[in-house]
């Protein structure tokens, strides 16, 4: 609130400055005329002797002074009203002066001129120039011959130079004929070089234009009508009826029919079916039972169609495929279900192996589960919840007693005061300050300032690249420094500073200064851990925290909680941002901006859609650091006029955007796919005028949908980082509980913690799902718990086959302890040609990482780490080349016809439909 009032009080002393030439109040009051000073002191009704000048003047002095801020705002809106008309009456003169001069030598008409002075009135002076004033008359002139054309040839040009106009056209439906007014549209015609003409070329040009046109339309509705002979679903009185009512714009193929007619239809393919129209869709739905242990469970299929899918299969006479379609997806979602069902029954076996439980238990957890689900859903389906719930209570039910004991003892020895697994940082007596603030405020930069000045010092970065330009910004200024990344280190013996992502913080060596960048990143659901273990565990005498604003109640709570001594500096941005009023086309993107997409496909697609225009950088989560760093550089030096990124540039690069635009407002999260939040948005916009790069920054969207989504979300509220925060089992906490339930699956023990640990204080345990996909890899491996501690934390990207297979690769070498040879890639062609050589290359180059990564755990085991490093540097090249060169074509692999590259599938939709026809043919054979 004080924050508020203060911004308030700035504003007024800001504007008494202005209207007094740059004095102070107490300074410009003296300059007020008699009169002006006789008004105020009636206005604020003083009580004075005598309305003498100085007397008014000494007791102006002394209400300012006293600071009511009510008193000070009736003062400053006084004179505003008294000075601020003349002035502003004055610039707009001086403006007209400028125009009218600007114009002499300039053949124009007295309507034009007003036009003109309209258009440039309000702009600042400075802006209003000879050949805006030149650009604004053609343009002028352009809409003058414009409407004088349309009006003409009652036509209206369209938003392509299209001619669009209404005409009557004949229908002939024997014994009927009616005539239907109907919008016609011409070839998209360059209207600039056409309206240059003058009326004798120009009047018959555009009238044949729109004679083809007409001429073009009375075709298609004769080949339309045509076809509607014998239409096997409408009788000749219903077509009839539905031509009448043919909107004016209505597409032929597309006319609406009548719901009860395509219900009848719907019902004639299958019987009892439900029609339901939503939107643009028709959903179809049908209702199934299913036997299954002993009960009846219902359940729907339902079948999407697009209206003028329906509508075009109607007029056009076509089968409708509703019972194939139905047929099919039976089949599917029952082989679906009973694999899943199938999974979740060996999963219970195996968890019973060894006791007495029968298989009608089994069948009776998994019915208790399933048939809720279905009755309030009526899909079948076997969803994840349902299946943990299963294997939830079905565990409660096998071992209650015991592990209550186990949770018990482990608590008891167990260290449940988190702040007290760091001694050093608690010895300290640590001041934390908050450097808090939007992008582009300078908060990471002043941060630095403070670290480079300091004898010793840490900067924890949020990515590998962020941690190696803070230590390249380190060792430019002088400062013996080192980087320790998860997959490198370059360690200087003198080194006073050290630069590492925030995963490696070292709690045990003592410094005078930590930097921990991105704070906000404590709410994050699968690193927010390694912040707060930084925030608690940082060995520094003082701590300097940098991140948004919604990150400072949690920090201060926290600090509460470790009864340290916070310091909060707001930042404001730099420059302004601001949110563009329209859509951008994809054919009128400007030099220096950044459009955002959020999957790597996408990424690509856009790329592939934009390089026949514009040179492009791609910036993507899936490349690696080095290469990330080469496309932005081609992006700042000018090599390439747009960059294509996902949220990857949300942090770590400091790019010339001037305008960053949203290729659509949602993302897959790795749970579902939901809109884009509030923080993500402003986190992103704010790569957009970087300070010193670019004096405004704007943001916008390629579509109007998405636009309207990205300004709500850009002027909506930060939503606050939330307590409790996550924390990480260690080391430690695992040898214990391994230790309790007297075994050695890390995958156990990891879902012991997560379920079970409790702690003092505003923690919880981490969200560590990854980890237990790679615990349960691990455990398939005869190795000691440490080892499989270590290799559960691998950077291991489990989407990957490939990847999959070289960590099983090495797990294999680990377990027969020999060492574990890095095998190069072969011979690389000058650029990858297909998408898939360049996502091999990708996944190549995270093979390097996760090498590097376990020889810093397993020294002896991974000595190939030169060979390594040497592959990455040449699969970086070979990926560069590739993203400048490539044009990563998806094919069809039946008939090899050119696919987009966001499309969903392997064949086209051509060979899909020739595929589903031989098995139809085929299966109709074998029924006979």
């Amino acid at each position: 609130m004080a924050k508020k009032k203060r911004k308030h009080y700035i504003k007024l002393n800001n504007k008494i400055r202005d209207l007094f030439g740059g004095l102070p109040f107490d300074e410009g009051v003296a300059q007020l005329d008699d009169d002006v000073l006789t008004e105020l002191a009636l206005l604020l009704d003083l009580h004075l002797p005598s309305l003498e000048r100085e007397e008014i003047i000494r007791a102006l002095r002394r209400l300012w002074s006293d600071g009511e801020y009510s008193v000070r705002k009736v003062i400053v809106d006084h004179l505003s009203h008294k000075g601020g008309k003349a002035r502003s009456e004055k610039r707009a003169a001086d403006r007209v002066e400028k125009i009218l001069h600007l114009l002499e030598g300039i053949e124009h008409s007295r309507e034009e001129e007003e036009q003109l002075l309209e258009s440039f009135l309000e702009q600042r002076s400075g802006k209003v120039n000879r050949e805006k004033l030149l650009a604004k008359l053609d343009y002028l002139r352009f809409l003058r011959r414009q409407e004088e054309m349309q009006r003409r040839l009652d036509v209206e040009f369209g938003p392509a130079g299209e001619l669009r106009f209404v005409h009557p056209f004949l229908f002939r439906l024997e014994p009927y004929e009616f005539t239907k007014h109907l919008l016609v549209s011409s070839e998209a015609l360059d209207l600039r070089e056409l309206l240059r003409q003058d009326d004798d070329a120009l009047l018959p040009q555009l009238q044949k234009i729109k004679e083809a046109a007409i001429e073009k339309k009375e075709k298609e509705i004769a080949a339309f009508l045509e076809m509607l002979r014998d239409n096997r679903y409408l009788s000749p009185e219903e077509i009839l009826n539905h031509l009448r009512r043919l909107p004016v714009e209505g597409n032929l193929y597309h006319n609406p029919v009548e719901y009860a007619i395509v219900e009848r239809i719907v019902h004639e393919e299958v019987p009892r079916a439900h029609l339901l129209a939503s939107g643009e869709q028709f959903l179809i739905e049908k209702e199934k039972t299913l036997e299954l242990y002993g009960s009846t469970l219902p359940y729907r299929l339902a079948l999407s169609y697009e209206r003028n899918f329906i509508y075009a299969s109607i007029w056009e006479s076509r089968k409708l495929p509703i019972r194939e379609d139905f047929a099919a997806l039976k089949e599917k979602t029952l082989a679906h279900f009973y694999v899943a069902l199938e999974s979740l029954r060996e999963r219970m076996e195996e968890m019973a192996r060894g006791l007495e439980v029968s298989e009608e238990t089994i069948e009776r957890f998994i019915l208790q589960s399933l048939e809720p689900q279905l009755l309030a859903s009526g899909k079948l389906k076997v969803r994840e919840k349902t299946r943990r719930r299963v294997l939830y209570h079905f565990g409660e039910y096998l071992r209650p007693l015991k592990e209550k004991k186990m949770r018990e003892e482990l608590l008891a020895k167990t260290i449940r005061d988190f702040k007290r697994l760091y001694p050093l940082a608690r010895r300290l007596g640590r001041k934390i300050t908050f450097h808090a603030g939007p992008t582009n405020s300078g908060k990471t930069y002043a941060a630095m300032q403070r670290l480079k000045k300091a004898e010793s010092g840490y900067y924890l970065a949020p990515l590998r690249l962020l941690a190696l330009e803070g230590y390249e910004d380190l060792k430019s200024s002088g400062i013996h420094a080192s980087l320790i990344t998860g997959e490198e280190e370059i360690l200087d013996e003198e080194s006073t500073h050290i630069s590492s992502t925030i995963e490696m913080l070292n709690p045990e060596v003592e410094v005078d200064l930590c930097v921990i960048d991105e704070i906000q990143m404590l709410a994050d659901r699968d690193r927010g851990w390694a912040w707060a273990n930084a925030l608690i565990g940082a060995p520094a005498k003082e701590v300097i925290l940098t991140g948004s604003e919604n990150a400072l109640e949690a920090v201060r709570e926290l600090c509460d909680y470790l009864g340290e001594e916070l310091e909060v500096v707001h930042f404001e941005r730099m420059n302004p941002l601001e949110v563009m009023e329209h859509p951008v086309s994809v054919k009128k993107i400007r030099p220096n901006t950044a459009i955002v997409a959020f999957s790597r496909k996408e990424v690509l697609a856009l790329k592939q859609h934009l390089s026949s225009r514009y040179s492009v950088s791609v910036v993507y989560g899936n490349l690696s650091p080095e290469v990330r760093r080469e496309e932005a550089r081609r992006f700042r030096e000018g090599e390439s006029q747009i960059l294509v990124a996902t949220d990857a540039i949300a942090m770590g690069l400091n790019l010339p955007i001037r305008t960053l635009l949203f290729a659509r407002d949602n993302k897959f999260d790795g749970l579902r796919r939901r809109e884009l939040e509030s923080s993500e948005v402003l986190q992103i916009a704010g790569r957009a005028g970087r300070y010193g790069l670019h004096e405004h920054g704007y943001v916008g969207a390629l579509d109007a949908g998405t636009l309207q989504t990205i300004a709500r979300k850009f002027h909506a509220p930060l939503p606050p980082v939330r307590l409790p925060l996550a924390v990480m089992a260690s080391l430690d906490h695992v040898l214990l509980i391994g230790e309790i339930l007297e075994t050695e699956s890390v995958q156990e023990i990891l879902e012991f913690f997560a379920q079970n640990m409790e702690f003092e204080g505003p923690f919880r345990a981490a969200n560590i799902e990854s980890m237990l996909e790679l615990a349960a890899i691990v455990d398939e491996y005869k190795l000691d718990l440490r080892s499989r501690y270590h290799l559960s934390c691998a950077p291991v990207s489990l989407t990957s086959p490939y990847i999959e297979s070289v960590f099983h690769r090495y797990l294999g070498h680990l377990e027969k302890e020999e060492a574990v040879p890095y095998l190069p890639p072969r011979d690389l062609p000058r650029y990858a040609r297909t998408n898939e050589e360049l996502l091999h290359a990708e996944d190549r180059v995270k093979e390097v990482s996760l090498y590097l990564w376990l020889s810093f755990k397993f020294h002896d085991r991974f000595p190939d780490t030169e060979l390594a490093r040497s592959s990455r540097e040449r699969l970086n090249r070979f990926i560069e080349s590739s993203l400048q060169k490539g044009d990563f074509v998806k094919r069809c692999r039946r008939c090899g016809k050119e696919l987009d590259l966001s499309y969903r599938f392997s064949i086209c939709e051509s060979c899909y439909l020739k595929g589903k026809r031989g098995s139809s043919r085929s299966w109709r054979k074998k029924q006979k």
